[in-house]
C-alpha cells in the first residue's frame, strides 16, 4: 500500500472511469471533461464526464474508436467543437485505418455528435495543438517530401472546413519521397514532431522528438524560418515532447517524455531553455522531482506534459503543473530559471496489487481546477492548489 500524496494540493473529485482507465488529454468545457484514451487496456476513443459537481464526477458518454485507429488527443475548438485524432495503430493493426481527425459538436455538453472528419496522409496527427484566439491548429502529421512528422498550420476560421497554411518541418528533415510514417511509437532517437507546437507573438516555438527543440520566425506562416535549434541527444536520452514559454520571459519550459521499456536515472526530465538569443537556444537548468522515493516504484518515471499555459503574472505566475509518471502531478517554481523549485506535488494512492501511478496528462477548467489524467487505470482526479 501507497499512501497519497499532498502538499498544496487538495483533492476534491475522482472518476476512475475516465477514458476507460487509460487517460491522455483532457478538455473541460461547459461542465463537461472531455478525456481520450491511450488504449493501453485495449480501449481506444474517448469518454465525456460531468464535472459540474466536481465532488462528484460521473461518466455520462463514451466514444469509441473504429478499429486500426489510436484516439487520444483531443482539443476544444470555438463554437462548441471538438477535434479528435484519428492516428492509425502501428503495423498491421493500423493497415487499413484512416489517418486524420474527427470533428464533433458539444454544443449539447453531454451527448458529442459527429459532424465531420478531415483526411491526412500517412499515419495521422499526433498530439496537436489549437490557439482559439487565432484561429489556427497545429498538427504534427506526416506530409508528402518530409520524413517523420512535420507542422500543418491550419486555418480554424471555419473549424467545420480546415484549411492547411502551410506545412514546415526542420530543413534535415526534407525527403525525395518514400512510404509516409505510420509511426506513432517512434524511436528515441528518431525526429520527428512531437508538440504541440504554439505561437507567441510572431514565434513558434516546437518540440521534436529525437530532434530537440525549435524557435521559428512565424511572421509569415506560408514562409517559416528556422531562427535557432538545440539537441541535447545524445548524451541524454531524447523523446523531447513540449516546449512552452515561460509568459512574455525569454525561457522555455521542455520536457522529455520518459518512455515505455526503460527508466533512466539521468535523463528524461524537465529543462530550463534561455532564448534571449533566439538564434543559440540554451539550457541553463533541469528539474526532477525525489528519483530515490519514486525511480523503482514501477512503470515509467519521468517527465510528460505541462499545464500548457505558463504564465508570469496572476496567482499561477511562473509556476509550473507538470505530471510525471509515477511521481504523479508537481508544481514547480520557475520564477529564478536557474533554480526550478518544487513547490507542491498530488500523488494518488496506490492499494496492495494494484499498478503504480502513471499521471499523464492535466487539465484545468473555468473554476481553476485541476484534473489530473491517469493512464494506467486512476482514471480523473480532480484537485485544487491551494499554495
Amino acid at each position: 500500500m501507497i499512501e497519497q500524496e499532498s502538499k498544496n494540493f487538495k483533492l476534491i473529485g475522482h472518476d476512475p472511469s475516465a477514458a476507460f482507465g487509460c487517460g491522455s488529454l483532457v478538455e473541460v468545457r461547459n461542465g463537461h471533461a472531455y478525456v481520450g484514451s491511450v488504449g493501453v487496456d485495449g480501449v481506444e476513443g474517448f469518454t465525456v464526464h460531468d464535472v459540474q459537481d466536481p465532488r462528484k464526477p460521473r461518466k455520462v458518454w463514451e466514444f469509441k474508436a473504429p478499429p486500426g485507429i489510436h484516439m487520444h488527443k483531443l482539443r476544444y475548438v470555438h463554437e462548441n467543437l471538438l477535434y479528435v485524432n484519428s492516428e492509425r495503430l502501428p503495423g498491421d493493426r493500423g493497415a487499413n485505418a484512416q489517418g486524420g481527425f474527427y470533428i464533433f459538436d458539444i454544443s449539447i455538453p453531454h451527448t458529442p455528435r459527429q459532424v465531420g472528419f478531415v483526411n491526412m496522409p500517412g499515419s495521422g496527427p499526433h498530439r496537436f495543438g489549437v490557439d482559439n484566439t487565432r484561429h489556427l491548429a497545429f498538427m504534427p502529421s506526416d506530409a508528402p517530401g518530409w520524413d517523420k512528422r512535420v507542422i500543418w498550420t491550419m486555418d480554424i476560421k471555419n473549424p467545420l472546413k480546415p484549411e492547411p497554411i502551410s506545412i514546415w518541418g526542420l530543413p534535415w528533415q526534407k525527403s525525395e519521397g518514400g512510404e509516409l510514417g505510420n509511426d506513432p511509437v517512434p524511436g528515441a532517437n528518431t525526429c520527428t514532431l512531437h508538440g504541440p507546437p504554439m505561437i507567441r507573438g510572431d514565434r513558434m516555438f516546437a518540440a521534436f522528438w529525437g530532434g530537440g527543440m525549435a524557435v521559428i520566425d512565424c511572421a509569415d506562416l506560408t514562409d517559416m524560418k528556422l531562427l535557432g535549434h538545440v539537441k541535447w541527444s545524445p548524451p541524454f536520452v531524447g523523446c523531447t515532447h513540449t516546449a512552452w514559454p515561460i509568459g512574455n520571459r525569454p525561457y522555455l519550459v521542455v520536457t522529455d517524455e520518459a518512455r515505455g521499456k526503460q527508466n533512466y536515472w539521468d535523463s528524461q526530465f524537465m529543462w530550463i531553455v534561455d532564448i534571449r538569443d533566439e538564434t543559440n537556444p540554451t539550457p541553463v537548468s533541469t528539474w526532477f522531482p525525489e528519483r530515490e522515493k519514486y525511480f523503482n516504484r514501477g512503470g515509467r518515471f519521468g517527465a510528460h506534459n505541462i499545464l500548457e499555459n505558463v504564465t508570469d503574472d496572476g496567482p499561477w505566475a511562473n509556476i509550473v503543473f507538470i505530471t510525471y509518471f509515477n511521481a504523479g502531478l508537481r508544481a514547480v517554481d520557475v520564477s529564478d530559471p536557474l533554480r526550478p523549485t518544487e513547490i507542491g506535488c498530488f500523488v494518488p494512492g496506490v492499494a496492495d496489487g494494484e499498478r503504480a501511478v502513471q499521471s499523464n496528462d492535466i487539465g484545468v477548467d473555468d473554476r481553476g481546477l485541476l484534473y489530473v489524467i491517469d493512464r494506467w487505470g486512476k482514471g480523473m482526479h480532480i484537485v485544487e492548489y491551494t499554495g
